[in-house]
């Protein structure tokens, strides 16, 4: 099983631990939440590498910088390269995924709105996704 075949694997078991533990939980929902966009996936990303090794932390930073920014290629490649790195934790993960999810929603509907970065940038991911 490749990497991101296991980070889907994980995003699901954990999502599905979310949905069973979350009626017991006190927490602040907020935070358990998906993000709802790419500037909240970027925050969510930067807080789940917050302790991380320096160069994971850089790519997180680099990921979210891109996210914000509307760079969308650099935010593509950045999550492949986070994507397979080894010794992700479950948290990371998670904060991987949902950015990518997120990230794929804007570049949709950025493309509908005849967004040729986007459009160029959403190849690239179907690209990857393949590799």
């Amino acid at each position: 099983m490749n990497v991101s075949s296991r980070i889907r694997c994980l995003a699901v078991l954990a999502t599905a631990i979310s949905i069973l533990s979350g009626c017991g939980r006190s927490g602040d929902a907020a935070n358990d939440a998906p993000p709802r966009n790419p500037k909240e996936a970027a925050s969510q990303l930067q807080r789940a590498f917050e302790t991380a090794p320096v160069e994971a932390k850089q790519n997180a930073d680099v990921a979210s910088k891109a996210m914000r920014t509307g760079d969308y290629e650099k935010a593509v490649v950045t999550l492949q390269v986070m994507r397979s790195a080894k010794d992700v934790t479950l948290e990371q993960g998670m904060a991987i995924h949902n950015s990518s999810v997120a990230l794929e929603v804007r570049l949709i509907n950025a493309m509908e709105a005849g967004d040729q970065n986007a459009r160029r940038a959403y190849q690239l991911l179907k690209e990857l996704k393949r590799n």
